[in-house]
């Protein structure tokens, strides 16, 4: 099982976590997909329903759905949604023992970066916390990459957080990003991480999979 979380929103966590399952199950591992929290519809959850032709209810794929684009805490707020923070957690993690007993490897993955607020004091990463699960940071390329990504690896170590390595989503052609190797090699050195796979595009891509099982 792996959790797959971000250095902010819009890195590629979703179109990462269709071209991991979709490399696993050519491996002949039976694959399935948790998305504890979406807001802002279920596209997400959808996508990977799809992809990995998975016959489990959305409700069950993602136990909590907000309908605004916002982060889950303010969702909650202005829909007026009342439910508790143990409730949530019930809820996800009733879905999470469900498919973690079916499938051989589960992709679990979130919403946003590490320090979102879900609900009250809870944040991303005491969800990751809370599942007892190892991650890998989906990052992008671009200048100002560094200090996201190092950062987001700082927060989930000092919560005793298994990182396995760093995925870079290529959201920007490699080549308009200048020196983008040494960006890469700082990464790997400040962090002490490694960068276990760059995805290119849905065809190009290549991705140190022994890393993540």
């Amino acid at each position: 099982m792996i959790f797959i979380t971000g250095t902010d929103t819009g890195v590629g966590k979703t179109y990462v976590s269709s071209i991991l399952g979709n490399i696993l199950k050519e491996k002949g591992i039976n694959v399935g997909y948790l998305k504890p929290i979406e807001s802002g519809g279920r596209e997400d959850t959808i996508t990977l329903k799809n992809t990995l032709n998975l016959k489990d209810d959305l409700d069950l794929i993602n136990p909590i759905n907000l309908k605004n684009p916002l982060c889950p805490n303010i969702a909650f707020e202005v829909e007026n949604y009342n439910i508790s923070l143990e409730e949530i957690k019930n809820r996800i993690k009733n879905s999470f023992n469900i498919l973690k007993n079916k499938y051989n490897f589960l992709i679990v993955e979130g919403a946003g970066g590490v320090c979102v607020p879900i609900k009250d004091n809870f944040l991303m990463s005491d969800l990751i916390k809370f599942l007892e699960l190892p991650t890998i940071i989906v990052s992008r390329p671009n200048l100002g990459t560094i200090n996201h990504t190092l950062l987001t690896i700082e927060h989930l170590r000092n919560k005793n957080i298994s990182v396995k390595g760093v995925i870079i989503n290529c959201i920007t052609d490699l080549g308009d990003i200048p020196y983008y190797e040494k960006t890469f090699k700082t990464i790997e050195k400040c962090g002490d991480i490694d960068i276990i796979g760059i995805v290119k595009n849905k065809d190009k891509y290549d991705i140190n999979v022994k890393k993540i099982l």
